[in-house]
């Protein structure tokens, strides 16, 4: 298969048959009949086909309208963008889980019932300065009217590290060393005699040859999870309880780890979590509803930031020195100073432990004695979590061996030198490190009722938020009055209408409250009685909306002006000196939030019992973003310019969904896909005047990246002499030739345009479920992939190599030409340097990389035991399955997972293999 057209493959299956079982149909037909705005929705019964322990991880490819981006750090989630990042600032929607807004990392996936993403205007609006960038709605299980139900699940899993880039070996890194210093006019730093002891080994204190990476890591890493259930009750009691523990031991070389007796150094994960959410009927007419979940969780590393630790191992050269000397100590040299192994073994250890609640009550109480269909509800959360730190450190001994001439002799020889020191580890316990607390009030009088062909809806809510962290000016509070009618007439014409009237913190006082409309209609055609004939129509509704909806993820006191620390000021003749002040930014005269009108058209239909299809079209136009104010004034002003909300961003697009599944005798199967289709366009982002056209973002999508056409490299002197003056550093042969756009005879920022497609925002993005069952034995396989979406090669060591003393990779030196005098003619990337030098290392189409992949996300394989074969162990079900994630991916970029380019944590091929028992 070609990769470059990796995501048109993915388009070929996604226009052929698709998408996921679908369920209870009678539920979902009355759902879908009723409901006027634009909702995805995935069940529990699709995320437990996955068994990762980050719940962000089940959402790639399965809702439409939700991009979810890769991220690889060993504490990072996924990135989530709905329907395109229509702002200059925070992408991130609001998460919802039971009600409240929380965090999702901390749930566990046997614990979620569904998850829902809000799209549109009409559903995002009752959010009011917290929906603009979509909200992402999770509601976990709760109890049944039944005997109690006992789910034991377990898995064991093993990440793989895959996309590891590949460094050369010592020889080949100084042959390279010496090649660059020869092409930057300097004299070569090996010489025969020194690559003949990189290839031979003979004093490898002297002319080492380490694999960083493979001796900083190992081949695997190990992760378990236990999760036991309890769900049933009765008329009066219902509950649904849940007990999980689960570890991750890190991908880490254990022979280094354990090298401390006193610590294990290890990136390591534990948490336990506990799950109660109660139904209690407390009279006939009112019900309690409980909802807890307590978790602990401790987090530990050596110490030293994960950054550093990977940096340490990519940047090394494996010619710099050993890991250890000959005479038993680290090893190092005079450039560095350090050593990689050293920072993960030697260094002590950096242990988070967090402590979590989250409770809330919700109290309903059925007022039909007032009138018929008249409820009111109250409810109250509190979340507080906590997190305590301790850390180990001590520092390290190392040795520094170079070969120094001896002036008598006029040979060689070695000299020896430490530094540092091995004293015993401290421990530090700096007790609470980060807090947070949540509290949250809800009231809420509801009425639905319906009079023959007529059906009301109607609701009138107060919210109250607040979010206290650790931090001077981090605290968070909110208000909101909402008030939402619906109409329905004999289940055909459909109306809905939300007025939420919000405050938040962040504005000054006297002007916190803005109002946020929505409105929305449907038109269900299948219950029109021309349509009764047409018996392969189950259901066909058309849906349009309107709704705004904003957003005041931006900083406190921007409207106040302060005085700050400026320059000193002479205060006597001997030269004394004084601290001043001076004025600090200008304030925002007219504080407000960004804003979102978003419009929707959707229609739904299901056909033949088995079928399902949705589209939706979209437009989102985003005003009143907070920018810098800073490009449009002159510095002449003498004082730094106040932001303003005059930021504007248009988002428009399409969204598809098709569904299928079937049964016939003992063999079941489903098939289905989605499609999102994005194109977001900045109107407005307060950049400064710009001489060309060409170079303003204005008009491009958000992320659009902006570069130099790379036209080659120069070949000679002559041919520099020629070229237009290139600006950003001296050039020399096999240096890249760049495009003069605007003809001035030189290379400088002004000939920047834009090149390839968004870094941030793939225009499209697409999920394939398929799967079948036959007498118990089932695959599931997630597709899931994007085009129209761009990268750039710009990670040291890998692509960009030897700057800074750092180190090469097989990338540059065998899967791809560099220049050299010999290669000239064919090479595809610039001669090697040892110097900082920019005109290579800048924003181009020469580092260009096309973004778009195709990867099976998650493969499902499992085989539930026949009932004659349990009953005797009083089992109602057991299943036994092996599972992965990040199977494959079709991309385009090698050494690097093509959707975070950087230096962290391994990409990993997840495997777990496990058993789900039910009694």
């Amino acid at each position: 298969m070609n990769r470059k057209n990796a995501y048109i493959v993915g388009i070929a299956l996604l226009c052929s048959i698709s998408a996921i079982a679908d369920g209870d149909t009678k539920t979902k037909s009355k759902i879908n009949e009723r409901q006027t705005s634009a909702v995805s929705t995935v069940t529990s019964e699709e995320l437990e086909k996955n068994s990762t322990p980050n719940p962000y991880n089940t959402l790639y490819g399965l809702l439409p309208g939700l991009s979810v981006l890769q991220q690889t750090g060993w504490t990072d989630n996924a990135k989530l963008i709905v329907r395109g990042r229509g702002s200059l600032n925070g992408a991130e929607p609001l998460i919802i889980v039971d009600g409240f807004p929380r965090p999702l990392e901390y749930l566990n996936v046997a614990e979620i019932e569904s998850v829902s993403v809000l799209k549109d205007g009409a559903a995002t609006a009752v959010w009011g300065p917290r929906g603009a960038n979509g909200v992402i709605v999770i509601t976990t299980k709760r109890g049944k009217e039944a005997k109690m139900s006992i789910d034991v699940n377990y898995r064991f899993g093993m990440g793989l590290p895959i996309n590891q880039p590949k460094f050369v070996d010592a020889y080949t890194y100084a042959q390279a060393k010496n090649e660059a210093l020869l092409l930057d006019g300097l004299q070569p730093q090996y010489t025969n005699a020194h690559l003949e002891a990189f290839r031979n080994g003979s004093n490898r204190d002297l002319y080492a040859d380490t694999d960083w990476l493979n001796e900083g890591l190992r081949n695997q890493s190990y992760n378990n999870q236990a999760d036991f259930t309890f769900q049933g009750g009765g008329k009066r009691l219902r509950y649904f309880t849940m007990l999980s523990y689960k570890n991750d031991y890190g991908i880490l070389n254990s022979a280094y780890t354990d090298y401390s007796d006193r610590y294990n150094a290890q990136m390591k994960k534990y948490s336990l979590n506990f799950r109660m959410n109660l139904d209690v009927e407390l009279t006939s007419t009112t019900m309690a509803k409980l909802t807890m979940l307590g978790m602990l969780y401790e987090r530990k590393r050596p110490n030293t930031a994960e950054d550093k630790i990977f940096t340490g191992l990519y940047k090394t050269p494996s010619a710099a020195f050993p890991v250890r000397t000959s005479n038993g100590y680290w090893g190092s040299n005079t450039v560095y100073n350090d050593n990689p192994i050293a920072r993960i073994a030697d260094v002590g250890y950096y242990k988070e432990n967090q402590r979590m609640l989250q409770a809330d009550l919700r109290i309903i109480q059925n007022l039909s004695v007032i009138t018929k269909g008249l409820s009111a509800e109250m409810a109250v959360s509190y979340d507080n979590s906590a997190t305590y730190q301790e850390t180990g450190s001590k520092n390290f001994l190392y040795e520094i061996n170079s070969s120094v001439l001896n002036p008598e002799t006029g040979e060689y020889q070695v000299n020896t030198e430490r530094f540092g020191d091995d004293k015993a580890l401290t421990v530090d316990n700096k007790d609470l490190a980060d807090q947070y607390i949540r509290a949250n009030l809800e009231a809420k009088v509801a009425y639905d009722r319906t009079f023959g062909k007529h059906t009301f809806i109607a609701s009138g809510l107060y919210r109250q938020e607040s979010l206290t962290p650790t931090g001077k000016a981090q605290s968070r509070y909110r208000q909101y009055i909402t008030a939402t009618a619906g109409y329905s007439y004999d289940n055909r014409y459909l109306l809905d209408v939300v007025v939420n009237h919000s405050g938040t913190s962040v504005l000054p006082k006297g002007d916190r409250f803005r109002t946020y409309p929505a409105v929305s209609a449907g038109w269900v055609l299948s219950n029109e009685s021309f349509m009764e004939s047409v018996s392969f129509i189950d259901l066909l509704k058309l849906r349009a909306s309107w709704g705004r909806s904003g957003y005041d993820g931006f900083d406190y006191y921007l409207d106040r002006q302060y005085w700050v620390g400026g320059a000193g000021f002479v205060t006597n003749d001997a030269g004394g000196t004084l601290s001043g002040l001076k004025e600090g930014r200008l304030a925002i005269s007219d504080m407000s939030c960004e804003i979102s009108d978003k419009y929707n058209v959707g229609l739904d239909t299901r056909l033949f019992k088995n079928l399902t299809f949705t589209a939706d079209y979209f437009m989102d136009r985003r005003r009143n973003i907070l920018v810098d104010g800073a490009n449009m004034v002159s510095s002449a002003l003498g004082i730094e310019v106040a932001k303003t909300f005059m930021g504007a961003v248009d988002t428009k697009g399409f969204e598809l969904a098709l569904n299928w599944n079937g049964e016939k005798k003992d063999f079941s199967y489903h098939a289905g896909a989605n499609l999102s289709y994005v194109k977001t366009k900045i109107v407005e982002n307060g950049e400064e005047y710009k001489p060309y056209s060409y170079l303003s973002a204005k008009g491009y999508p958000v992320g659009q990246i902006f570069g130099l056409e790379a036209i080659g490299y120069f070949r000679d002197a002559e041919d520099i002499a020629k070229s237009p003056t290139q600006t950003f550093s001296d050039v020399r042969p096999g240096d890249i030739k760049y495009k003069d756009q605007n003809n001035d005879q030189k290379i400088d920022d002004n000939d920047r345009v834009a090149i390839g497609h968004s870094s941030t925002i793939p225009k499209l993005y697409y999920g394939i479920n398929l799967g079948f069952e036959y007498k118990g034995f089932g695959v599931d396989m997630l597709f899931q992939g994007v085009g129209g979406y761009s990268k750039m090669l710009n990670v040291a060591n890998v692509y960009w190599p030897l700057r800074n003393n750092t180190n090469i990779s097989t990338w540059y030196m065998d899967d791809n030409i560099r220049w050299t005098e010999e290669t000239k003619d064919i090479a595809n990337l610039p001669r090697l340097t040892t110097l900082n030098t920019s005109n290579n290392f800048q924003n181009s189409t020469q580092w260009l990389v096309n973004g778009s992949y195709l990867k099976l996300r998650n493969l499902n394989v499992y085989y539930n035991l026949p009932q004659q074969w349990i009953k005797k162990a009083k089992m109602e079900a057991c299943q036994v399955f092996v599972r992965a994630n990040n199977v494959f991916s079709l991309d385009h970029v090698k050494y690097s997972n093509c959707e975070d380019l950087s230096v962290n944590y391994p990409d990993m091929l997840s495997v777990y293999f496990g058993f789900n028992v039910k009694f």
